[in-house]
This record gives C-alpha cells, structure tokens and sequence, in this order.
C-alpha cells in the first residue's frame, strides 16, 4: 500500500461526515429534535459498521465498511457539537482551547500594547503579528498588506509557529543525537510551541500547526518516518474530532490548502532548481514556496476575499524574513519589559523593522 494512503482513506470520510452534517443540521440550527435525531442515528449506523468490519471476513468489504463507519464518526461529532456548542441565548460558543487559553492571550495582547514604540501603528501591527489580533491596526496599514498579498503574514497563521519550531530546532540542534538529547529536544519543542499556541489563544491554523509539530516529533522521537500525507491526514482528523465546527473557518481551509501546496508541489518547485547556480537557491526556495502556497489556497483567497494579488512572490521575498524575525524578538521584548529590563536598542529595533516593511508594502502596491 502506498505510505500515508490509510491515513487518507479514513481522514476524507471523516471529514465528508462533518460536512455532511453541516448540510443536514445547518449551522443556524437551535436546539430541536433534528439534531438529536441526526446524532443518534450516526451513532448507532456508525456502531453497526463498526461491528460489521470486525465479523467481515473480505478486505476490500472491511476497508469499505470502516469508511463508511468513520463518516458516520464525522456526522455524529458535528451533531454534538452543534447540541453542545450552542448557549441558552442560541449563539455558538467559542471551542474549548480559545475559552481555556484567553487569559492568557489577553496578557499577550496587553503587554504589546504596553511596548513603547513611536507609533501606536507599530504596536497594533505586532499584536497582529504575534497573535492574530487585527482590531487596532489603523486602514491604512490594512491595506498595504491586502493589496501587496501580505494579508497571510498579517493574520496569524502556521507560519508563525513554524518560524519558532525552525529557531528552536537550529538552537537544540547542538544537543547532538544521543538518545538524552532527542528527549530534551522533544520536551522543549513541544513545550515552546504549546506555550506559544496557548498565549495567541489558540486559533484553528495555529492549533493545525501545533499538531503537526507534535506528530511529527513524535514519529522521530519513536523512529519512525514522519510521512507528510499522513501527518497532514492525521492532523485534520484530530483537529476536526476536537472541534468539528471548526471546517467551517477560513483559517482552517486556508491552513490545510497551503499544507498540500507545501507538501505536494514546494519539493517538485524546488527541485527545478539550476544547480550551477548556488547563490540564488533560497531566493528560489522562498519563491517556490510562495508558489506553491498561492495555486492551493489563491482559488478559495478569490472566492472568499474577491482578490488575487499580482505581486505575491516580490511581498513575500521582502516581508517574510523582517516579519518572521519580528515575532520571536517582540515576545522577547514584551517579556522584558513586563520584568522593567527591556533595552532601548531592542525598542528601536522593532521601530525600524515594523516601519520598513510598511514602507515596503507601501511601495509595491504603488506597482502598476
């Protein structure tokens, strides 16, 4: 069988079952007998599949009826989601890990706000940076990144954590290879890079990115091969089984859509690389990355959005780096500062970097 294929088989199902269970509930739905109906009857076809593989004798039955089983999974989990997740006034909860971790993105949120930079602009477009908060950043820098293609940097995203994981794995990498060091390595990755989900208050890409760091970790931690088709299968199962409402997100869809461009296309992109020419190699690798991301998630971006920018390989080779270096120092700085030893130097710093991608954004969207 084809490595990751199993993970596929029974993630899709899963997934087409929640879908399924949007159409069959509706998302405005009250409390109502439809929804417990929708419920028990998924649960009860769901246990009858189930015992129908296990007494099955053919493979290709078994195979058949544990999908069938799953989706039945997907369409109960999104029935009790909409029975739990609905208050006494009808209006849909948060999920459960942006409830639990709000306090401490509030903290977050109020330290950067506390940082003090020259402009308040550059306060609000850290916030937005490091955790997704765009409700200060003033129009005019709104804009700038919608019309450049920035808006994925400017809304919290995987790339975020991503950029602390690359940090940390660069820094524990000195540990070496002995069996100790790949526990500490373990420990403090997955420690870091929860803490971090949980201060940003722990959004769908963000919680979609933690899981794949987790699993993947994971599957090196235990020797095994850490198979991009089945974390990314694996990943969305979980995420969906904890919080099925979730699919119906932009950041989720967005999140998923750029994972398969990153996994499926970036490794064909960036293996058409010229070899004579060693100099460029990242410039190519950050643009096929680029690429790769945009075919997967630009088709829904225009759907959803109604824009599609022209320029997105030139913003994102500019803004990526200053952006993905901003983030790690700002949580410094707010940390500093909270302590009353944060250095004038670092403030400056965040100054200029914050003000020069601005005025780079600005620039490109002047571009004919």
């Amino acid at each position: 069988m084809v490595e990751g294929k199993e993970s596929v088989l029974y993630a899709l199902p899963f997934c087409a079952g929640t879908v399924t269970g949007i159409f069959i509930c509706g998302r405005g739905f009250s409390f109502s007998e439809s929804l417990y109906v929708t419920s028990a009857l998924s649960m009860l076809l769901g246990l009858g599949l189930a015992c129908a593989v296990c007494i099955s004798a053919d493979s290709t039955v078994k195979r058949f009826l544990a999908m069938s089983a799953v989706f039945c999974c997907g369409v109960f989990c999104w029935s009790v989601h909409r029975l739990t997740g609905i208050s006494e006034y009808g209006h849909e909860d948060r999920g459960p890990a942006e409830r639990i971790t709000a306090p401490a993105a509030a903290w977050l949120k109020s330290g950067i706000d506390s940082l003090p930079l020259r402009d308040y602009g550059s306060n609000a477009l850290i916030k937005a940076l490091v955790t997704g908060d765009q409700s200060d950043v003033p129009l005019k820098i709104k804009t700038a990144f919608r019309d450049s293609g920035a808006s994925h940097i400017l809304a919290l995203s995987g790339m975020h954590l991503a950029v602390i994981y690359l940090i940390l794995s660069k820094i524990l990498s000195v540990l070496g290879k002995s069996r100790k060091a790949d526990i500490a390595r373990f420990t403090v990755i997955i420690a870091s890079t929860l803490f971090y989900s949980v201060m940003t208050g722990s959004s769908p890409s963000i919680v979609r990115a933690f899981l794949f760091i987790l699993l993947r970790e994971t599957a090196l931690m235990t020797g095994r091969k850490a198979n991009a088709a089945g974390i990314l299968c694996f990943g969305m199962t979980v995420q969906c089984a904890l919080n099925p409402g979730v699919i119906t997100s932009a950041s989720f869809q967005l999140s998923y859509l750029a994972m398969c461009g990153i996994y499926f296309l970036y490794p064909v992109l960036r293996d058409l690389y010229p070899a004579p020419v060693p100099v460029l190699k990242k410039v190519w690798d950050s643009a096929a990355m680029s690429i790769s991301c945009q075919a997967f998630t630009g088709p829904l971006a225009w759907f959803l959005f109604g824009s599609a920018p022209v320029y997105f390989i030139i913003t994102n080779l500019i803004a990526i780096p200053p952006t993905s270096a901003l983030m790690p120092v700002a949580i410094l700085a707010v940390f500093l500062h909270e302590m009353g030893i944060c250095p004038a130097i670092l403030i400056r710093a965040i100054d200029f970097s914050t003000e020069s991608v601005i005025r780079c954004l600005e620039i490109i969207c002047t571009l004919p």
